[in-house]
């Protein structure tokens, strides 16, 4: 006797951050069961039922990861680069000042190129530069402060402010989405029994999927300085809740009730 019962999948909720999935736990068949898909062998009476679910964990961010950008532009690379140079470290000092340890200030990315505003008016300067930084703050309510002081002190833009969870937290959020999503799929295989006139009797393997992280991030955060004339940089942001999902896939053993 063959039965079926429809697919019970729960998407997972799209990754952010960037975690990575942890290995298999087993290989319950050559191919992978297909989530919620009930299946049998042509003979005997043990079967398996596959169940796909998802679990989820929200907590406040203890992690606020700021990208701010020094830009300078010359007729010369030596001048871009000098002044790159220049306000990077008037920066940096600053930001020491405030108090963070040289390890939370890192660079993200320099590069110098030509300003192709140059070709169509050649009197604006013939070469630009830009030196990104990283700087992460354990004090998420620091956020707005810090974004001052470097925007104050050489930089000219802030690209993001993204809260998000230190890798400590991570961890324990992953284990705590783990287990939910664990716990939706045993309620789940019981529908799916009782549906199909099956009995569940133990796990027989455990595939886990993705894990992800999903900040709460403040983009296109374009704030220009005094010099640039821009409009102000606000000094506190809301950090939110960050989310964590995990999904799994469970096959339970499973006997049939008229056998």
């Amino acid at each position: 006797m063959r039965r079926t019962l429809a697919a019970v999948a729960v998407a997972l909720l799209a990754a952010t951050a960037g975690c990575s999935a942890p290995a298999d736990t087993s290989n319950p068949t050559a191919n992978g069961p297909s989530s919620g898909d009930v299946t049998q062998p042509s003979s005997g009476t043990q079967r398996t039922i596959a169940v796909g679910a998802s679990g989820q964990v929200q907590t406040a961010p203890d992690r606020a990861v700021v990208r701010v950008a020094v830009t300078a532009r010359a007729d010369s690379v030596e001048a871009v680069r000098g002044r790159l140079a220049e306000n990077a470290s008037r920066m940096r000092e600053a930001l020491r000042a405030a108090g963070l340890a040289a390890g939370q200030i890192t660079s993200a990315r320099y590069d110098i190129g030509r300003n192709y505003e140059h070709e169509d008016r050649p009197s604006a300067p013939e070469f630009e530069g830009r030196h990104a930084f990283v700087v992460a703050l354990n004090e998420t309510d620091r956020a707005g402060d810090i974004v001052v002081v470097a925007v104050e002190n050489g930089a000219t833009s802030v690209e993001e402010v993204r809260f998000t969870v230190a890798p400590d937290t991570r961890r324990d959020l992953r284990e705590r989405a783990l287990s939910r999503a664990v716990e939706n799929a045993r309620g789940k295989a019981a529908v799916a029994a009782n549906g199909t006139g099956l009995e569940v009797r133990g796990v027989r393997g455990v595939r886990t999927g993705d894990v992800s992280v999903q900040p709460l991030a403040r983009e296109d955060v374009a704030f220009a300085t005094g010099g640039d004339g821009g409009g102000g940089v606000p000094t506190s942001f809301e950090g939110g809740k960050v989310t964590v999902g995990a999904q799994v896939t469970v096959v339970y053993n499973a006997t049939s009730t008229g056998d």
